[in-house]
């Protein structure tokens, strides 16, 4: 079976386009006897693809409150279609293969998880991720982590002031200390985070390099209860090697788990890719999104194709009523990650 043969893509990082701003609403522009809105707390909602920051104590008109809402619910039910495709796609791929490796790994990236609310956190189109909303009090979130930051972090800044908790991030390849002037709760580390066993260093970096329990101990969390704190990683094929070697009772201290996988047609990492994805499992998550990389191509087999990137919103919940989906879920708020490529094909699995 040749699934991919040419295709080893790492898509790097690349710096997300400036939200584009709704306009705020002066009083002088209000109504007779209308009064402004104050937001409460700062947040991102997108309007016709664009990111808009609503500014704490910013003042808008409850018209263009109103407006911003129901766009974003819109934007909510089209990025959860389209993830549910992308379910489908990767069904699909794996429905004819013979039992084995590759077949249960495809089989794998089904939305089996239940997630009724979504919210962006990042930058517009490439470093922007949905969460699962439900459930979650914001008073629990001790800490999370961003592992893979560039030189921005959008997600990082989203998450410190939507939570009020303290953002660790960490990167070794960035050759200058990123600054973080709108982010007073973010603390970054030149480290990268690597497998457990210490097998699988950053090239290059090989004296940069924490595990993930080391991290957490490093930045106050060792003792940390079950599911308080959220982790985001984006760092360009290495995560494999490190979910393979995790042991699922570390990945308990965590309630969300995003991910970005790379490199999904290498044929001969798949016994790794699939430990990897069982690891997360064994920790208690399922996946709850999908969204496929514009940016990084498609693995083909016969007819059937999905992503060579995916990003992955992992969650603690309850199975599926009906069973796990064979759809991605594309919310409104999912982006392409790079605009001016044509937006992927949803992915199906059968």
């Amino acid at each position: 079976m040749t699934i991919l043969s040419s295709m080893l893509m790492l898509c790097f990082c690349v710096t997300s386009a400036k939200a584009v701003g709704i306009v705020r609403m002066e009083k002088d522009r209000l109504g007779p006897g209308e009064a402004p809105v104050v937001v409460e707390e700062t947040r991102t909602v997108f309007v016709d693809g664009h990111g808009a920051l609503l500014q704490t104590g910013g003042l808008y008109t409850p018209e263009a409150l109103d407006s911003m809402a129901l766009v974003e619910h819109r934007s909510i039910e089209t990025s959860i279609a389209t993830s549910l495709e992308y379910s489908r796609q990767f069904a699909s791929f794996a429905s004819d293969m013979p039992e084995g490796v590759a077949k249960s790994l495809f089989d794998s990236f089904r939305i089996c998880g239940q997630c009724n609310s979504f919210q962006r956190f990042g930058g517009s189109h490439d470093g922007g991720y949905l969460m699962c909303m439900d459930g979650i009090d914001k008073k629990s979130v001790m800490a999370a982590y961003s592992l893979g930051v560039c030189n921005k972090d959008q997600w990082s800044e989203d998450v410190s002031k939507y939570f009020g908790t303290k953002v660790n991030m960490f990167d070794c390849t960035v050759s200058d200390m990123p600054k973080f002037e709108k982010c007073p709760s973010c603390e970054f580390f030149k480290k990268c985070i690597v497998s457990a066993d210490g097998k699988n260093p950053v090239p290059h970096h090989e004296s940069e390099g924490w595990s993930l329990e080391q991290a957490i101990s490093e930045t106050g969390q060792a003792k940390a209860k079950d599911g308080s704190l959220l982790l985001k990683m984006d760092i360009e094929g290495s995560e494999w090697a490190i979910w393979a070697a995790e042991p699922p009772e570390q990945l308990k201290k965590f309630g969300q788990i995003i991910v970005e996988f790379h490199n999904l047609g290498v044929e001969g990492r798949y016994p790794e890719y699939l430990q990897a994805v069982q690891h997360i499992f064994a920790g208690g998550f399922k996946i709850a999104h999908l969204h496929g990389n514009n940016n990084c191509g498609l693995i083909h087999r016969g007819s059937n194709s999905i992503p060579n990137v995916v990003e992955v919103t992992f969650v603690r919940s309850e199975a599926r009523p009906n069973g796990c989906s064979t759809d991605e879920i594309r919310d409104k708020l999912d982006e392409d990650n790079i605009a001016k490529k044509p937006t992927q094909p949803a992915a199906h699995l059968g």
